[in-house]
């Protein structure tokens, strides 16, 4: 009789407590599963550029004047503005200071003149370009070499095309960005004949393979491309096939230079595609639009706290207009009208 009684004793204590404890928690808000995110602010900035040749006309300036940061200077606000700059190496370095004048199309640079790209913050560089070959296999293996002596970055090219696909990360603003190059040609022959040196656009399986490996590295990808039709606005085949592969396999942006000239800008699934920045520095001064490129200052960015990964992205079209067979300066109000309208964009800014 005594056990009985404890025992009831006990559940209805039990009882007791379980009903003040449901009276407290209906005073309580209710419980959530949800935990808010608390991933800091990040912020990338860095501009793209097209071009970039630092062997005839433009080495002669840089000699004459004594000078290696010659053809950066009158941009120099620009370019010292941001976290990094990219841009289209054009002409290769063999070791050899000797270069050959216009109309010469067998480029090298002296080895000063990566002084200008180093000091101004060059710091990923698409080897990729029909001139890869100009000083054959030794200015591939020595350009790399030479670039990275200088901390720099030399992708789309190497002594097979395993390393050719490599890419180059930079890490900036707690952001990491990744870059792979891709050109039309493997040397100055349009295409013709190939070799395991030079990354081709033509590779698709190993542009999806690249971007799928390198996608789960980094924050944001983007994927450049030597091709296109010289001196014309209009994208061809081959640059819209190789440019929409990219972003179908999860590019986020892509950036194309070769054809001398600014092409239009085509917006692909959600994405920006760059078909031509035209010119930066070079020493093609017979038209008005082989003097002319466009500048990209890229913001990249995600607030605090903010679940989505997606990164917001704003993109600045800076006009730009090239004197003295080597300078890129900022272009006027009128020039900077021509220049836009050869990319097909009401606005110089792109958000998204």
């Amino acid at each position: 009789m005594l056990v009985n009684v404890g025992r009831a004793l006990s559940v209805a204590a039990a009882v007791f407590l379980l009903i003040g404890c449901q009276a407290g928690l209906a005073d309580q808000p209710a419980f959530s599963n949800s935990i808010p995110d608390s991933r800091p602010a990040v912020s990338l900035n860095f501009n793209a550029v097209g071009d970039i040749m630092l062997s005839r006309n433009v080495a002669a300036k840089i000699k004459k004047a004594n000078d290696p940061l010659l053809p950066f200077r009158k941009l120099d606000d620009i370019l010292a503005g941001v976290d990094f700059n990219f841009g289209n190496l054009e002409s290769p370095f063999s070791g050899s200071d000797k270069f050959n004048s216009s109309p010469s199309l067998v480029f090298n640079a002296p080895r000063a003149n990566v002084t200008g790209l180093r000091e101004y913050n060059f710091k990923v560089l698409s080897l990729a370009t029909n001139h890869a070959f100009d000083q054959g296999l030794k200015g591939i293996t020595y350009t790399k070499q030479h670039l990275k002596l200088n901390g720099l970055q030399g992708i789309g090219t190497g002594v097979d095309l395993a390393e050719a696909w490599q890419p180059a990360i930079m890490e900036a603003g707690g952001l990491k960005i990744g870059f792979i190059a891709a050109s039309y040609s493997s040397i100055n022959d349009n295409g013709k004949k190939r070799n395991n040196n030079v990354a081709r656009i033509q590779d698709l399986d190993r542009l999806r393979e690249a971007i799928g490996t390198l996608k789960t590295k980094v924050d944001y990808l983007v994927v450049s491309m030597h091709a296109g039709t010289e001196y014309t606005h209009q994208p061809n085949e081959a640059q819209q096939t190789f440019a929409r592969a990219a972003i179908e396999a999860g590019a986020d942006m892509i950036i194309g230079h070769h054809p001398h000239w600014v092409q239009r800008i085509e917006k692909y699934q959600g994405r920006y595609i760059f078909y031509s920045l035209g010119n930066f520095i070079f020493d093609q001064e017979w038209s008005r639009e082989t003097k002319e490129g466009l500048v990209l200052k890229i913001n990249l960015r995600r607030a605090a706290g903010v679940s989505d990964h997606r990164l917001r992205t704003q993109v600045e079209l800076v006009p730009i207009v090239i004197e003295n067979f080597s300078t890129p300066r900022l272009a006027s109000t009128a020039e900077a009208k021509k220049i836009l309208a050869g990319t097909g964009q009401s606005s110089s800014l792109i958000s998204y």
